[in-house]
């Protein structure tokens, strides 16, 4: 199906597929474990392996769809042939055989799961060995359903959103995944907490790149000075190689509004000529030439091409969020300059469609947060309808690494007096706490607020606190 017959979302996700897949010597198709752990229901994760083996000792990916190696052959007459389907084993091997041939039977997106399961365990994702995975196999879809039976597109006006609903999706073990919170600190990106996200995630306002401004303008405010921008290339990568990476999204009104500067500019004239579709845009703005980028930095840092509705409102109301302009701008230019010389772990993510929340969600757990403890990451789309995700908890943890970060091995670079982490951590939260208030009131005025707390025992819970103030 060529990508002009396809709707926005849909376009997004298969660009997405394909900038993180990759073929190995013999042409298999592969897709790292982070992408199946933060996939949504338009990805169908298939298990080939036997059946004692899903309870054996590398367990199961949890929601996983069974369908046996000795006919995957068909599995071509029951799905779509463009329809997202990674196929898992224990190390790669056997899906890899399985992935090779459904290409060519004409599957044009079906990979492997780099590694299998030992990939899956190796990177932090909790497994399962629910004997209930046996009897869960791929049957035919309804149209416009993914992988969870559930469409993917809200009927026109569904926006609502109660507690059942929400407890109803909390407990589809597809739409939850678990990583070990070690693995979070050092292979997963926090994502934003804006619902158009359609992957399973760990949610704070601006993701990543919302963190690290947030962490250095609480260390201007605790150390009394001014930091040297001109030192945020190294704060950036310092962060990105603590942390595993950083997140940074925009979506298609920024985009579209930035294309219709840069047809404007006359120093981008000739680079911008003839770039007409998504997915042109896109290559241009992820490696444009290097001739141009000067200019191209210039209009990034403009507000109204920014697309991460936190980091925008920070840029325009800096007295509110306490951040100076200067900072947010300077990690844009580090951020984009990083991703341009191929840095991996770097991701620049365009979200599509419109904001249609119906409510914010906090997602907290029982027991305490030791490097052990499994984390929730949670898709913040129900069949469509969109929620905010926000995990307090899991951030206000990351928040004290963050200032340990920035007091010890950047301490150099930023000036914090005789203020220790600790005290610089308490500043963070404080910070935190009024800019994710002020984001909220901009972008979720009036919504109910419901906390969402998973036991120990696997349960959860989901109760109504309150609503978001107008005002």
């Amino acid at each position: 199906m060529p990508l002009s017959d396809l709707s926005k979302p849909e376009v997004l996700f298969r660009e997405t597929w394909d900038a993180h897949a990759r073929r190995s010597a013999d042409g298999t198709p592969i897709l790292p474990a982070s992408f199946v752990a933060r996939a949504d229901a338009r990805v169908w994760t298939v298990d080939v392996r036997e059946d004692h083996e899903l309870t054996g000792p590398h367990g199961h990916v949890p929601g996983t769809l069974r369908y046996p190696l000795a006919k995957i052959g068909d599995l071509h007459t029951l799905l779509p042939t463009s329809t997202a389907v990674v196929l898992v084993c224990d190390d790669g091997r056997r899906s890899g055989t399985a992935a090779r041939y459904l290409t060519e039977l004409g599957m044009s997106y079906v990979a492997a799961m780099d590694d299998g399961m030992s990939g899956w365990r190796t990177q932090g994702y909790v497994v399962s060995r629910d004997p209930a995975a046996r009897s869960r196999h791929v049957t035919i879809p309804a149209p416009n359903t993914g992988s969870d039976g559930r469409p993917l597109v809200a009927a026109a006006g569904d926006r609502h959103l109660d507690g059942d609903r929400i407890l109803e999706h909390l407990g589809e073990a597809m739409n939850v995944t678990r990583v070990k919170l070690a693995g979070l600190l050092t292979a997963s990106k926090t994502s934003c907490v804006d619902g158009r996200e359609p992957r399973a995630s760990i949610g704070t306002p601006g993701g990543d790149a919302g963190e690290l401004v947030l962490g250095l303008a609480a260390a201007e405010k605790v150390g009394g000075a001014t930091l040297d921008l001109g030192n945020m290339g190294t704060i950036t990568q310092a962060f990105a190689d603590a942390f595993g990476g950083i997140y940074l999204h925009t979506d298609n009104h920024a985009v579209n509004r930035l294309v219709q500067t840069l047809r404007g500019d006359p120093r981008l004239e000739s680079a911008v000529a003839g770039r007409n579709t998504i997915a042109e845009w896109e290559t241009f703005l992820r490696r444009p030439p290097i001739e141009v980028r000067e200019a191209l930095l210039e209009h990034l840092g403009d507000p109204s091409h920014v697309g991460c509705g936190h980091l925008k409102l920070a840029l325009n109301n800096p007295d509110t969020y306490g951040i100076r302009p200067e900072i947010v701008r300077h990690f844009f230019r580090a951020f984009y300059e990083a991703l341009w010389a191929g840095a991996s772990d770097f991701e620049w993510v365009v979200l599509g469609g419109d904001h249609a929340e119906g409510a914010v969600v906090n997602v907290t757990q029982e027991g305490d947060l030791t490097p052990f403890a499994e984390v929730p990451m949670v898709a913040p789309s129900i069949g469509g309808v969109q929620m905010f995700v926000n995990h307090p908890e899991v951030i206000g943890y990351l928040r004290q690494q963050t200032a340990h970060l920035l007091h010890g091995r950047l301490g150099h670079l930023v000036s914090l007096g005789k203020t220790d982490a600790a005290g610089l951590a308490g500043t963070i939260g404080e910070m935190g706490g009024e800019q994710a208030m002020a984001t909220l009131k901009a972008l979720a005025a009036g919504l109910p607020l419901f906390d969402a707390h998973f036991g120990l025992d696997g349960k959860v819970s989901v109760t109504q606190s309150g609503s978001i103030p107008t005002a």
